[in-house]
């Protein structure tokens, strides 16, 4: 059995001031990014822990704001996003630069880290890769307020997913490993699920690498048609929803040859899990699947927790990956 690593998205962070004479010259340039040293930050626990797919830990903002900020189409008001008109891709890629720096960072502290690294190789530990995340169609625009131009949400998401398509491409261009699009709107059922669908598969099928869907929540009414989605890995919550395991094993096709991450970490949990229970959910959802290809990660993004309790729960999942369940 190979069991692999990753992280869902968002890692505890700061903004960093600018403080070294040279920073400061930066800033009066207009050229200072104050999430530079977070990224660099997180890719350092990332790698401490010897995650093997890793991202660039969702420093900039929330999930919304750093794609809607961008995307034409859209005006932040008072931190919600309003769809002011026509939605179109942004004029430079959202994410590739963030990327970029992970990758360095990472390289340089572990060379196999590598760009365009394959799920093979990672999976047979002899690579390890970066991943692009990108919000998805639908739950970005369920988490907007229409106030021009659409006169219904299907065809905003729609317009949404084609302009996603070329943050998707430029980020396999960029040497993603896979690209990873986070719909945690679906499991609550405020879009028709055949929307969702579509708009994920203008996504997935844009690009040529590994897409992973991960979708947090209660899966009850939607695990069935999310087998169905034209993507390589579902991503689930299994610890904080520990239903997921009973719907999953009802609604599993043992013919299916999709991945499944299993979401073994509880990221409500203010505390490091026992290993234990981790332990458990992965063995659960192990005797489901029956694979022999395995990622465990955390359920969600983990920017709300203590920077040492999310280096803590990382290190669980490496103990697991190094000495099975």
């Amino acid at each position: 059995m190979n069991i692999i690593t990753t992280v869902v998205g968002s890692y505890p962070t700061n903004s960093f001031k600018a403080e070294s004479l040279n920073d400061k010259l930066t800033e009066t340039l207009g050229l200072y990014d104050p999430f530079k040293q977070a990224i660099i930050n997180s890719v350092k626990s990332f790698v401490k822990s010897d995650i093997d797919i890793i991202c660039d830990g969702q420093v900039r903002g929330d999930m919304v704001k750093i794609f809607t900020s961008k995307i034409n189409g859209f005006e932040i008001i008072d931190n919600t996003a309003y769809i002011k008109g026509k939605i179109t891709p942004s004029a430079h890629p959202i994410s590739v630069k963030d990327l970029q720096l992970a990758f360095k960072t990472a390289h340089t502290l572990n060379p196999q880290y590598k760009l365009h690294a394959s799920l093979d190789a990672i999976f047979e530990h002899e690579e390890k890769g970066i991943k692009g995340i990108i919000t998805g169609p639908t739950t970005l625009i369920h988490s907007s307020m229409i106030d021009n131009f659409y006169t219904s949400k299907e065809n905003a998401i729609y317009d949404m997913a084609k302009a996603l398509c070329v943050e998707a491409q430029e980020l396999e261009k960029a040497g993603a490993c896979a690209i990873q699009i986070d719909e945690p709107f679906i499991s609550t059922g405020a879009e028709e699920i055949s929307i969702s669908k579509k708009a994920v598969e203008f996504i997935s099928e844009s690009v040529d690498i590994p897409v992973i869907l991960h979708v947090c929540g209660d899966l009850k009414e939607v695990l069935p048609d999310l087998l169905k989605f034209n993507v390589d890995i579902l991503d689930f919550e299994f610890s904080g929803m520990s239903q997921n395991i009973n719907t999953l094993k009802k609604s599993w096709n043992k013919e299916s040859k999709k991945l499944i991450g299993i979401g073994c970490i509880n990221t409500r949990l203010d505390e490091i899990d026992q290993k234990e229970t981790v332990e458990k959910t992965v063995k659960d959802v192990i005797d489901i699947i029956k694979s022999n290809n395995i990622i465990i990660d955390p359920d969600c993004g983990m920017r709300m927790l203590p920077e040492n309790i999310a280096q803590g729960k990382l290190d669980i999942l490496t103990d697991i990956k190094e000495n099975g369940v």
